[in-house]
């Protein structure tokens, strides 16, 4: 007999659970996973979007368990870094990512504050009382980086988590350019002077996942009519009268219920994808800042999105020793250039005689 479970996954086939694993995704807190859509309103662009939190949690956890194993961790550590891999999602409010501006605005907290308060039994309880005192803590230091290769695991340069959702996210999406070679990945990755690091026969393979990572996020995460529906979705919650300990019951449905009460045109928008128009802007956060200002109420929503373009500091393993990828990998100064800082404004389709004039005159041709 054994405490395991058997979940299967629509990628990686049959994930054995832990006993702690089995209960953390039994409590009420996690259950709410389920609900939530991993990319947002993507489905309105791609309608195979209709994957969740809930799984991809549970992918990251079977990586995390995956490359711990690989690289010789204890089986403690492996326990302990497959377990902040299932939780580290699990802050997130309705839709994901759409709503996370105006939360933080307005509760002060992003979905990773969330997920420490619901680890620490400030937000439901039922995860928090499933771990004791010494395993619940030590989860909380790897989600905050302060847990070394553990953490580097979970949320890092070639992390476990954006394993998962390049690869889930591009199956259920149908755009193959996301495809990561995640064996290859797990098997040249090693540990060297307490770090995480790359062999140098895994480079392509890593090469391979930045250069995904940018074709996604040019032709899916920024997809222009899914940045307007998460616009709306963080208009509906900035008007919403509600405490965080509510909001974070909410999986999407209820939040769809709620907007349809509180903010019915969004309502309408959203549940009949009757979407505005809209523009994405190739422009600083100061010329963003300047132009809602000056537009006032011409513009229903609009969201600033900085560059995801992020200086690697993995390091690869060589003849010669550790070696910063900027050292020997091309691709880097590629993909500052293609990735850039963008904004959204949307607005009525009357009023966009006037936004376009007003953007020519500032000399700013919407994408």
């Amino acid at each position: 007999m054994t405490d395991e479970k058997i979940i299967n996954d629509s990628i990686f086939g049959s994930v054995r659970l832990s006993k702690l694993a089995s209960s953390i995704i039994e409590t009420r807190e996690f259950q709410r996973l389920n609900g939530i859509k991993q990319l947002g309103l993507t489905y309105l662009v791609f309608p195979g979007a209709n994957h969740t939190r809930f799984e991809h949690s549970i992918g990251t956890y079977y990586l995390a368990q995956q490359l711990g194993s690989k690289i010789g961790l204890s089986d403690e550590e492996v326990e302990r870094v497959s377990i902040a891999g299932l939780l580290h999602d699990v802050g997130h409010p309705p839709y994901s990512h759409s709503g996370e501006e105006a939360m933080q605005d307005k509760y002060g907290v992003d979905h990773l504050g969330v997920t420490l308060k619901i680890i620490e039994g400030e937000l439901g309880h039922e995860i928090s009382n499933a771990m004791n005192d010494d395993f619940r803590e030590s989860i909380i230091n790897i989600l905050k980086g302060k847990a070394g290769v553990l953490s580097k695991i979970v949320s890092g340069h070639g992390d476990m988590d954006q394993l998962d959702y390049l690869s889930r996210d591009s199956k259920y999406t149908g755009v193959a350019l996301g495809v990561v070679d995640i064996t290859r990945i797990i098997n040249t990755m090693d540990v060297e002077d307490n770090q995480l690091c790359v062999d140098e026969k895994g480079l392509p393979a890593i090469e391979g996942l930045m250069i995904a990572r940018m074709l996604m996020y040019r032709s899916v995460y920024r997809h222009r009519i899914a940045l307007i529906g998460s616009a709306l979705i963080n208009k509906a919650l900035e008007r919403m009268n509600m405490d965080l300990e509510e909001l974070m019951e909410m999986n999407d449905c209820d939040f769809l219920a709620r907007m349809k009460v509180e903010t019915p045109e969004i309502y309408e928008s959203i549940k009949y994808r009757k979407i505005p128009r809209g523009y994405i802007l190739r422009i600083s956060e100061k010329q963003y800042r300047e132009i809602v200002h000056d537009m006032g109420d011409l513009i229903i929503a609009s969201r600033f999105y900085a560059s995801p373009y992020k200086p690697q500091g993995l390091k690869i393993i060589t003849k010669k020793g550790l070696v910063d990828i900027n050292q020997v990998s091309a691709v880097l100064s590629f993909l500052e250039k293609e990735l850039h800082d963008e904004a959204l404004i949307a607005f009525y389709s009357e009023n966009e005689p006037e936004i376009r004039k007003y953007l020519e005159g500032r000399n700013i041709e919407p994408m």
